[in-house]
């Protein structure tokens, strides 16, 4: 049996922007915009130094350039199309705010509107450095954001227009009677687009299973009635079933605990709150 520990809650992440051919006020705005986001799980951090094409920092993770000059901007512009940078761990995206040259869809327009800003910036790095730690499986909050709903459509779209095929087409069972765990849920098999079907209870659960197979069950430890030990060892009793992986999810961490889910027949188990990268990777290890 697979045990997945949970070793850090949140991940906070700061992105360092170099800021181009800024004015003092420009940069001053700019300043304050990143600041706001310092209370975020994501934030931003302007690197406002004397920088050229030739001299960009291996650690910047994007480029935000405010000169209205033509030069500058062709120049930066040259620089993106044939940039092959080996020490930078992230793509290159150019970033601008004016000038006449067509730079697709991450373009500013002058004033600046700092919501505006941020929203650019975050589709940013959800879309071209997949970074997407709104939220936790299990965590105490039951909130979606608005933010959140957002940044999933655009995850989701880059996912569906990308060529990888793991999965494609499998469904998955998510057992457990914390409404907020089961819509977190759903927002993660959107993320990787695939099919989920969801159960509040044990009974529930095992009624549809007499009836569908599924490529994976998640399921709850600690639930009114039937507990996920014992219905892991109805499932595991199965015949359409058996062999489909079950994951536990579950607060519970002791060593206890995990002895009695392997005995229950149990494939992994998951400590809540669980993070993006800590499910896709358990996910992708059951769903080829």
């Amino acid at each position: 049996m697979q045990l997945a520990e949970k070793k850090n809650t949140r991940t906070l992440r700061r992105f360092k922007v170099a800021v181009v051919g800024a004015s003092k006020a420009e940069l001053e705005i700019v300043g304050r915009i990143f600041t706001v986001t310092n209370y975020r799980t994501r934030s931003y951090v302007p690197v406002s130094l004397p920088i050229s094409p030739a001299k960009l920092p291996s650690d910047i993770d994007f480029v935000l350039i405010c000169s209205p000059n033509p030069n500058v901007i062709n120049a930066w512009h040259q620089f993106k199309k044939n940039y092959t940078h080996e020490s930078l761990s992230v793509p290159f995206i150019y970033l601008a705010r004016a000038g006449n040259v067509s730079l697709g869809r991450y373009q500013l327009t002058s004033p600046v509107n700092p919501s505006k800003f941020i929203k650019m910036l975050d589709q940013y790095t959800i879309r071209e450095l997949h970074y997407f730690p709104e939220f936790e499986i299990g965590s105490e909050s039951s909130e979606i954001e608005d933010g959140t709903i957002s940044g999933i459509k655009i995850l989701k779209s880059s996912c569906e227009s990308s060529s990888e095929s793991r999965g494609l087409g499998s469904r998955a069972l998510v057992v457990d009677d914390s409404m907020a765990v089961r819509r977190q849920m759903e927002i993660e098999f959107s993320m990787l687009n695939r099919d989920l079907d969801v159960a509040a209870s044990a009974e529930e659960a095992l009624e549809v299973l007499q009836e569908r197979k599924y490529d994976v069950i998640f399921l709850d430890v600690v639930m009114p009635g039937i507990d996920g030990y014992s219905a892991c060892k109805k499932i595991k009793r199965n015949a359409l079933n058996k062999n489909t992986p079950v994951i536990m999810l579950t607060s519970r961490s002791s060593s206890f605990d995990k002895i009695k889910g392997a005995l229950a027949g149990c494939d992994a188990y998951l400590v809540k709150p669980i993070n993006h990268n800590e499910f896709e990777s358990v996910y992708n290890k059951y769903v080829s």
